[in-house]
């Protein structure tokens, strides 16, 4: 267990079970806000006071820290883009998930995975995505790169 950073991806993923007897099964809490003063996102349920909210506190385990301590989300904590939060979508096709997974157990190096990624995104931009979908694209492939990258290759920059 680790400090909750307030990066959103618990409740952006997995909808907790008093979200979902409030609102049902949708795809964004509209308890979940983005407060830009502490750059985190925010449980408007938390802050509730009286027993109401100690009762939403209590049954969330409120200050008890994140189980998700490797998602990618934890050490790049901003508001998410609307293409980054539709459906949970990930817009690479399953091949490509696979090869990427493989080549991330590999011996390659970061720097080598950093010019092959900045030279994608060259070629995306290129070829007419946007920079939010190539942002979205390009933030794929490095977590499916680096949930699948074994750990002693981690810091290798050969």
């Amino acid at each position: 267990m680790t400090e909750c950073v307030g990066c959103g991806y618990c409740c952006m993923k997995t909808p907790c079970d008093a979200s979902r007897r409030l609102y049902g099964n949708i795809k964004e809490c509209p308890q979940l806000l983005w407060d830009e003063d502490k750059s985190r996102y925010i449980c408007g349920l938390m802050m509730i006071t009286g027993p109401v909210g100690e009762g939403y506190r209590e049954e969330l385990y409120t200050g008890a820290g994140c189980c998700c301590g490797l998602n990618s989300w934890r050490k790049d904590v901003r508001k998410r883009t609307g293409i980054e939060l539709s459906s949970n979508l990930n817009p690479l096709p399953k091949v490509m998930q696979i090869f990427i997974s493989c080549l991330a157990k590999e011996f390659t190096s970061t720097d080598k995975m950093v010019l092959m990624l900045s030279r994608l995104s060259s070629e995306l931009k290129k070829d007419g995505y946007d920079e939010s979908e190539v942002e979205l694209i390009y933030n794929n492939i490095v977590r499916i790169f680096n949930d699948n990258r074994n750990s002693f290759m981690k810091g290798f920059m050969g």
